[in-house]
């Protein structure tokens, strides 16, 4: 039978290890981590920090995220301006494109539908 999975207190985990870049760096490429706790099939979760800078998304994947910490500002190229803040939930569709601007150190939980 399966059993529930489990990653608690995500704000204070220590145990994020570098991680390959979520998009391509605009400018300086800004530090990544990440903890994954569950992988099965087309799903994947974890908890994913990042540091100021600019990455340019263009994604092949749903993603469900919360955020947890920071402010990020999120831009597609349709023009349509997202800002996220500590307690927002939001979902990147599959083909999402557009510049991320992390304002201040984000870290987020999230679930990707591959």
């Amino acid at each position: 039978m399966p059993e529930i999975s489990v990653q608690k207190q995500c704000l204070g985990l220590t145990s994020l290890t570098p991680t390959s870049s979520f998009g391509e760096p605009v400018g300086p490429l800004p530090a990544q981590t990440n903890d994954s706790f569950f992988v099965e099939g087309n799903l994947a979760t974890g908890t994913w920090e990042c540091a100021p800078g600019k990455l340019r998304l263009d994604l092949n994947v749903t993603e469900f995220c919360h955020l947890l910490k920071g402010h990020w500002v999120l831009t597609s190229d349709s023009g349509v301006v997202t800002e996220l803040r500590a307690g927002d939930s939001w979902v990147f569709p599959n083909g999402w494109k557009g510049e991320s601007d992390v304002r201040e150190t984000v870290r987020k939980v999230y679930m990707v539908v591959s």
